[in-house]
């Protein structure tokens, strides 16, 4: 198997850029991703758009786009997000926007056992379900008339309903018991006639949600909505001030802080570029939200390639296998902003965190494969789908001396090391390698087959604190499943 880095260079340049983790957060209150694309099968769900910086090291299958749901919401599982907010951008007349296309998402949270951790708001993105759709039914290209009532149904009847009638209530992100809209902006270029007009449009949104659905839901909009409507702010519970031409904003409204965030954004080429900088940006974007207060943290965008402000991981090889660069990618590692977002979340070590053996930021040591290179991910590694608890994927045909490794990994003091394998075979050895430092080798028991799983005990590290670290895993001589581990 082709190793996918120098390790040497790989050592200089983590020390350089890691330095965030030395210091302790402030604990978040709730901390979310926007979900930016069209639920349909389309490029983002059936094949990377490779003409980004941030394409993602998942490569989707086109026999099954319900894997792509399924891939990212593991994923969001591992960055330790409260909340997931899908772009609703409205189903009329467009019809392939609609947000009944977000069903999968539900599916994929329950399959995957995270739908406890992780609920939905409704991020509306409302430049395409107000402006673009109202405009695509009146042949026009003006901002979106919110003066006429006839216009609400844009808003609601073809929009936050048919959201609430795919999301159900168990799974809906919610302040107070009351589940939470999120709407983008409220500038002139995108919404007329506000003046009195948009507190309207939200008081029937109120009255709509009750009458429809039984609750009030929790409104945020966006401070230029407020400049706009000077009666708007007794109607709505908080505020956001989206970018604000940065990386991030906190705007305190209502005696309630709300944080938005960015880790980079547009391409370097762009005159309005926004450095990711090795993720000092997302670092101190999120001091300034999640760890200053903030209620919440919607952080743009979980999936945002397009806009180069991706957080999921991004491939950090090429199709033939090649190592990408960090001017490449704007990543130093594929799970760079995962970790960076997960050590500002409320849960920085959580001692339920899992880590998939698939989305390992490196590997290395052997002449893997199993007939499927670039499947799941480009290199050469043996992704199959798995029968273990929870579904997805695990790697396999484990080869003697093979290995995976994992950068900047949270550690919670006195935790166990443990490892999810299957293996007919008895003898199979398996050791950890913290920090370079490698620990004793120990027997893995025979599960009785390739897809008969068990979870292995390697016991303690005597770590007193909760602490980053470099782990790899090795497996000394092959013949072994293996699925995740954590510790």
């Amino acid at each position: 198997m082709l190793s996918t880095r120098d390790s040497v260079l790989k050592k200089c340049v983590l020390a350089a850029t890691m330095l965030f983790a030395c210091a302790p957060y402030a604990q978040a209150q709730y901390v979310g991703v926007t979900f930016g694309f069209n639920y349909t099968s389309q490029t983002e769900i059936l094949g990377p758009d490779t003409g980004t910086y941030n394409t993602p090291l998942y490569n989707p299958d086109p026999k099954n786009p319900d894997g792509t749901w399924d891939a990212w919401v593991r994923e969001l599982g591992e960055a330790g997000v409260d909340f997931v907010a899908p772009n609703v951008r409205g189903a009329y007349p467009i019809a392939k926007w609609s947000p009944a296309g977000m069903a999968p998402i539900v599916k994929a949270l329950n399959k995957t056992g995270l739908a406890s951790q992780i609920k939905i708001a409704l991020f509306d993105d409302n430049a395409a379900s107000w402006t673009a759709q109202w405009n695509q039914a009146k042949h026009n290209s003006l901002p979106f008339d919110i003066g006429d009532p006839a216009n609400w149904t844009y808003i609601y009847d073809t929009n936050y309903k048919v959201f609430f009638e795919t999301i159900p209530d168990a799974n809906r992100f919610k302040i107070d018991g009351r589940p939470v809209i999120i709407i983008w902006t409220g500038n002139k270029a995108t919404v007329a006639n506000e003046q009195g007009n948009y507190s309207a449009a939200m008081r029937y949104v109120r009255q709509k949600c009750m009458q429809d659905f039984g609750f009030n839901p929790y409104i945020i909009v966006n401070t230029d909505a407020l400049k706009n409507d000077t009666t708007l702010a007794a109607v709505v519970d908080a505020a956001q001030a989206w970018s604000g031409g940065g990386t991030s904003t906190l705007t305190d409204f209502n005696r309630t802080k709300i944080g938005v965030a960015f880790p980079g954004l547009f391409a370097p080429t762009s005159s309005t570029f926004r450095d990711p900088n090795h993720g000092q940006t997302f670092d101190t974007a999120l001091k300034n939200t999640a760890d200053a207060g903030a209620l919440l943290t919607l952080v743009e965008g979980f999936t945002d390639f397009l806009e180069n402000a991706s957080v999921f991981r991004v491939r950090n090889l090429d199709e033939q296998g090649q190592p990408l660069t960090y001017q490449q990618t704007l990543y130093d590692y594929p799970n760079q902003r995962i970790n960076i977002l997960r050590a500002h979340s409320r849960q920085p070590f959580n001692a339920d965190l899992k880590f998939a053996a698939a989305g390992a930021d490196y590997f290395g040591g052997a002449n893997g494969g199993n007939g499927k290179t670039n499947f799941y991910r480009n290199g050469n590694i043996a992704i199959e789908p798995t029968s273990d608890t929870g579904g997805g994927v695990n790697v396999g045909s484990m080869q003697n001396g093979e290995w995976l490794e994992w950068e900047h990994v949270p550690v919670k003091a006195n935790s166990h090391f443990q490892v999810r394998i299957a293996t007919p075979s008895v003898g199979r050895q398996m050791h950890f390698v913290i920090d370079g430092v490698a620990l004793a080798p120990q027997t893995l028991p025979s599960t009785g087959g390739w897809q008969s799983w068990t979870t292995v005990d390697f016991g303690s590290l005597g770590l007193s604190s909760d602490s980053y670290h470099t782990v790899r895993i090795v497996f000394d001589n092959g013949g072994v499943n293996f699925n995740w581990w954590k510790s």
